[in-house]
């Protein structure tokens, strides 16, 4: 279940770098739109279950453990790899979530951030909305260039 959703990390690094607000949205919109399938695959399956946030434990369970089957080494993520498939979710997953805009995108970001915090031992990772990362950006390094 969910098993293309590994697949959605694919050239995440290439995807972080010399990002400014124009390639932001770029890159964004791109993936939202390979993956707007899967994200909606994941919210229905929350929906559809009596106990929404059981429903959204097992999603962000099986999420993270096809992320880990791909990018860890014996279970563990080096610290590079976990530095940038965290921030890749704060920049592109979570964000695609919640624009969504279905009502247990939220539920379901909570459960993938409690059960990244829990499997990269990182109890302050934290996401945000597109929005409030979109707003974050300058056109400009510094406003010099």
């Amino acid at each position: 279940m969910f098993d293309q959703s590994a697949a959605m990390f694919e050239g995440y690094r290439s995807k972080l770098k010399k990002i400014k607000k124009k390639t932001y949205e770029e890159r964004f919109d791109a993936f939202l739109s390979e993956n707007r399938g899967i994200f909606e695959d994941m919210t229905q399956y929350v929906k559809g279950r009596d106990d929404a946030a059981t429903a959204a434990g097992e999603v962000a369970n099986i999420f993270t453990e096809n992320v880990f089957a791909e990018y860890a080494k014996s279970g563990k993520l080096s610290g590079s790899v976990r530095t940038d498939l965290s921030l890749f979710m704060i920049y592109f997953v979570f964000p695609s979530l919640l624009k969504l805009d279905d009502p247990n995108s939220r539920i379901l970001c909570d459960a993938i951030r409690d059960e990244w915090r829990r499997r990269t031992d990182n109890p302050s990772y934290d996401y945000t909305t597109y929005e409030d990362l979109h707003g974050s950006f300058q056109e400009k390094l510094f406003g010099l260039f």
